[in-house]
């Protein structure tokens, strides 16, 4: 209870009350952040495209991209502890620069989950329907499907913090042992059959059937810039959570050193099964067919576990998605600013927050022709978001004189952040250079262009509602004369 006081104490020292009721704790905290970044259902999801890409080297693309990550990470982990509130980016980025830019961060990382979260929850629609043969991925059962995993999601998170977090727990727990006995099964029949490390070797590009050359690489990237995103929905959580200033952080690196290391034990071990690499490059759903032709009977049991995942990244997205919009909410940066910062009158959750959530979601479910519209902006808006933040960091540290904590002035700090920064922007580059054609869709850059749209919203509300406010200081974090540092 102690720590608590305290914790809503420091709370106090950013200018504001204790609302949300603190009940996570480290465990807690970092199965958010590992549920959110659910390196299980993003291998299953996108593991077919790295492979068609540079064959069974897409192991070592994986590498590359934890390396970029864990940069970002260790940038934001540092932050997390200075600035432990809901609201994470856009309230860091506030705080290091300035509101008007905290609040082109806060837009980018809303796009992220905003248009995530449906597709999230579409995916999973999409596995029941394969589990159970009922319809076509483009059937109006589909649509239904997904609107019942939106509001069971969205009942949960209304119940309250506490029991999404156990049900949270849960998932992840069954995350973790399927990462790990899917990793050792797979890993033991690839050394069985010798393919090992051989076909970590294999860089062949499915397209042209010869070596994979730089734009193949490049593209490989992207199968662990989808999957290693969403560490940081333990600092968006941070008023929830006891003793953020340490676990916080602590949890976000945790979740994605664990994830990566799981992900590619798992990815080791399926490329090492692989007997004919181009036979298993042109199936429909290359890692399926590995387990098929490798645990065989037991290809259900994976699936359920991989729902039970998606599940659980659904409720990490919806919590992530409902405290940056309170946040954003609470200090006046959006249209309704008032409504969605309102509280359930138990203290457990941003019910308004999460009712909009919902509501905007099942209107993309139903409006849309194909959610690939809306969801491709989730990636580049995420990695912008990082670039803002990264940024954000940068110029705060270059500064002289810029705070009263020293850590804001670490030449260790500046290289990390510099190094994230440009890590950031390559992945843009490689999300919005490439072409992607969607079925239905025409243009082949649809994650630039519905990105650029999404923008343009932003700057809509910026132009008409929010800078007249933020210039009469009638929005914007509170203002305080330095940045608190530890207690």
């Amino acid at each position: 209870m102690r720590t608590v006081d305290r914790d809503s104490e420091d709370l106090g020292r950013f200018g504001y009350a204790q609302q949300l009721r603190r009940t996570l704790g480290g465990f807690s905290s970092f199965a958010v952040a590992f549920s959110l970044i659910s390196v299980f259902t993003g291998i299953f999801a996108n593991f077919g495209h790295g492979l068609r890409q540079v064959g069974g080297a897409v192991a070592w693309s994986w590498l590359v991209v934890l390396a970029g990550q864990l940069l970002v990470a260790w940038v934001m982990a540092d932050l997390a502890r200075r600035i432990p509130l809901s609201g994470y980016g856009y309230q860091w980025s506030s705080r290091l620069v300035n509101p008007h830019f905290g609040f082109g961060v806060g837009w980018l990382l809303l796009l992220q989950f905003l248009t995530g979260f449906p597709g999230i929850c579409a995916t999973l629609a999409a596995q029941i329907h394969a589990a159970f043969g009922i319809g076509s991925n483009d059937s109006p059962p589909l649509a239904a499907t997904t609107i019942a995993v939106l509001t069971l999601v969205t009942l949960t998170q209304l119940w309250g913090l506490r029991a999404a977090a156990r049900v949270n727990d849960i998932g992840v727990w069954t995350e973790l042992v399927g990462v790990a006995g899917v990793g050792l099964v797979l890993l033991a029949v690839a050394l069985r059959t010798g393919n090992l490390p051989g076909s970590l070797l294999q860089a062949t590009e499915a397209r042209i059937g010869l070596a994979a050359g730089p734009g193949a690489w490049a593209l490989s990237l992207l199968l662990g810039a989808w999957c290693l995103t969403g560490f940081e929905a333990a600092a968006d959580l941070a008023e929830e959570t006891v003793d953020p200033r340490r676990t916080v952080p602590r949890a976000m690196m945790a979740s994605l050193i664990g994830s990566g290391l799981g992900g590619f034990a798992v990815l080791v071990g399926a490329v090492g099964c692989i007997r004919d690499l181009p036979a298993v490059q042109s199936a429909d759903n290359p890692l399926v067919e590995i387990l098929r032709q490798t645990v065989g009977p037991a290809l259900p049991v994976v699936l359920a576990i991989v729902g039970i995942s998606i599940f659980a990244c659904a409720l990490a997205a919806m919590a992530t998605t409902s405290r940056l919009l309170f946040a954003l909410g609470r200090d006046r940066m959006l249209p309704g600013s008032d409504w969605l910062s309102r509280i359930a009158p138990n203290g457990r959750s941003p019910r308004n927050a999460i009712l909009l959530i919902w509501a905007l979601s099942s209107a993309l479910v139903l409006g849309l022709p194909t959610l690939d519209i809306v969801t491709q902006i989730s990636a580049v808006a995420g990695y912008l978001g990082y670039g803002g933040i990264m940024g954000a960091a940068l110029w705060r540290a270059s500064r002289r004189g810029s705070g009263s904590d020293p850590g804001e002035r670490r030449p260790l700090i500046r290289i990390i952040a510099a190094m994230a920064l440009l890590w950031s922007l390559v992945v843009v580059g490689a999300l919005t250079l490439t072409p992607t054609p969607v079925a239905g869709i025409r243009t082949l850059h649809l994650p630039a262009l519905s990105t650029v749209v999404g923008l343009l919203l932003g700057a809509g509300v910026y132009l008409t509602t929010l800078r007249g406010r933020l210039l009469r200081g009638e929005a914007g974090p509170p203002r305080s004369p330095t940045l608190p540092t530890n207690p």
